[in-house]
């Protein structure tokens, strides 16, 4: 007669292996989060950048599209447009779009230098320069010839 040993295998994890694999897990997951985690949190930002210069390059095509539609004459320019876009330092709303109006003035180039001046000669420049809300800025000179 033959005793026939029957060994008794064991199947599964423990609840120590199973805790341990949380512990490392966790612990990884924290330094990838450290590691990585601002890209994670601003990773649509750049998108948000791209829309908000979008958008006042839109501002920006409509000032224009204003422009170029119009009779280019210095009186045009300093009581019609000039107006329209906004006084310097100021929020817009309005037919052009949402937006900061950061210059909105005449200037002359003296020796390669912007110099501002107080009216609008045939031979001086409207500068206009429009931020948007994430500090983008985007200027346009138009002139009345």
């Amino acid at each position: 007669m033959s005793i026939l040993l029957l060994k008794e295998r064991d199947e599964g994890f423990t609840l120590i292996e199973i805790i341990a694999v949380i512990v490392v897990a966790a612990i990884l997951g924290t330094l990838l989060f450290q590691y990585f985690g601002e890209t994670f949190i601003r990773s649509s930002d750049p998108i948000d950048r791209l829309r908000q210069t979008l958008k006042l390059r839109e501002v920006l095509e409509n000032i224009s599209e204003d422009y170029e539609s119009s009779v280019k004459t210095e009186t045009y320019i300093d009581s019609t447009l000039r107006l329209n876009i906004g006084n310097e330092g100021t929020d817009q709303d309005n037919a052009y779009g949402q937006y900061h109006v950061v210059d909105n003035r005449f200037i002359k180039f003296i020796s390669e230098l912007e110099t501002p001046v107080s009216g609008a000669d045939p031979k001086d420049m409207l500068k206009v320069t429009i931020r948007s809300d994430m500090d983008e800025t985007l200027t346009i000179l138009f002139t009345s010839r």
